[in-house]
């Protein structure tokens, strides 16, 4: 099966990637030194209870080093799918640590070398994850999942050749839509929005066989870039089409509680979040049900947001004095739209700019650009999509306002 959209999941689709590329939660300045609690009984944090026992199972095993290949293939793959289904960074680092101990002398099978793929891609470590699908495409070139997430990288990079390259080479070998899908997403952020629009809605109108994994895929991507060129009602119908097929898909959930904040349909996004009893579990979706209930006329929302700001600076505060690293784009939009730090949400999102830049990367980076009164990062985004044809009403107005929101 195949690797879709910008997730990181093997053998199934569309989980919401997380950014860790270090920063300061607070100065936003260099990591500090590695917290220790006062006592034994101070709390970190609290674990899920599948991460634990997957601790205790390693723990276990350290200090003897285990060299059997298909063992090591099971542990790796358990700990990847635990780190899907709990979105907890360490378990995404505990399989590449089980990873790194793969005999020298055995060769890695290549569905290995996807899984660690995937998980630097998930990590945002792009150059090692492409010489893993490398070393993959050179063993066999036709493989769809390398080149899949070889796709996936070079949009969020703004690699695209490298993209135009990989899906080029999906024809003939996954099913039609699928292909087309990939070309629209592309085109969808080099100046052809229109005409991955029209490719799309011919291939759904064709009346082609398709499978339920690529008419998600579909909807998902007409509804994305018709949000972005403004296009509401068609933007709404998909991203709800796409809901009733997956609505616990993250990566949709991000796209479409974005698109309900900009129209400031916030009573939207409050019901579509709002039963989430922990905004950590999904750092953005968190900072954007907080945002939708401080913008809410309904002063009975004052309380809930007062409790999901404190546990979100919580959040960050954590990972910053455990010299963890924090994730910059969630933590750029909390100091922009919660904490009201244009500053510091500038910096976050200039970080965040170094390593992806897809389309919510760039609006980001410009409000806080506007919002910091940086004229000249707005100056560089204009030449950016100017270069780029990248198309996004919301993006376009900013640049040539240079106004946040």
């Amino acid at each position: 099966m195949l690797v879709f959209r910008n997730a990181q999941k093997l053998f199934a689709p569309n989980l919401r990637k997380t950014l860790l590329l270090g920063i300061s939660c607070c100065a936003m300045a260099a990591q500090a030194a590695p917290y220790i609690p006062d006592n034994d009984n101070t709390i970190i944090t609290r674990l899920p209870s599948a991460v634990v026992a997957m601790s205790q199972q390693l723990r276990a095993t350290e200090g003897s080093r285990n060299d059997n290949p298909q063992e090591l293939f099971a542990q790796a793959y358990r700990s990847y799918q635990l780190a899907l289904s709990e979105q907890d960074p360490r378990a995404y680092g505990r399989t590449l640590a089980i990873i790194e101990q793969w005999p020298d002398n055995v060769s890695k099978p290549v569905s290995l070398r996807l899984i660690a793929a995937a998980v630097l891609q998930h990590n945002h470590e792009f150059a090692p994850a492409l010489d893993e699908l490398r070393s993959v495409l050179e063993e066999e070139p036709g493989n769809a999942q390398a080149l899949m997430i070889q796709a996936q990288i070079g949009l969020v990079t703004a690699h695209y050749p490298l993209t135009q390259k990989s899906c080029d080479a999906l024809v003939d070998r996954v099913e039609r839509a699928f292909q087309i899908n990939c070309q629209a997403q592309l085109d969808g952020v080099t100046g052809k929005a229109g005409t991955a629009l029209d490719s799309l809605t011919q291939e759904l109108d064709s009346g082609r066989p398709m499978s339920r994994q690529a008419l998600l895929e579909v909807h998902i991507t007409i509804a994305t870039i018709a949000h972005r060129l403004g296009e509401n009602d068609m933007a709404g119908q998909h991203y709800l089409a796409a809901l009733t097929m997956a609505p616990d898909n993250t990566y949709l959930l991000n796209n479409y509680a974005q698109w309900l904040l900009q129209q400031e349909r916030y009573r939207d996004v409050i019901a579509l979040l709002g039963s989430e009893p922990d905004p950590t579990s999904n750092v953005e979706l968190g900072v954007m049900l907080t945002n939708a209930l401080l913008s809410s006329p309904d002063a009975a929302n004052s309380n809930r947001a007062e409790s999901l700001i404190a546990e979100l600076e919580a959040y960050f505060e954590t990972a910053y004095r455990r010299g963890e690293n924090v994730p910059v784009k969630e933590f750029a939009r909390f100091a922009l739209d919660i904490q009201g730090r244009p500053e510091a949400a500038l910096e976050a999102a200039m970080k965040n700019w170094t390593s992806q830049k897809e389309p919510s990367d760039a609006l980001l980076l410009a409000e806080a650009a506007a919002a910091a009164s940086r004229q000249d990062v707005i100056e560089n985004l204009r030449d950016w999509t100017d270069s780029t044809g990248m198309q996004y009403a919301a993006l376009d107005t900013l640049i040539a306002t240079g106004n946040a929101r």
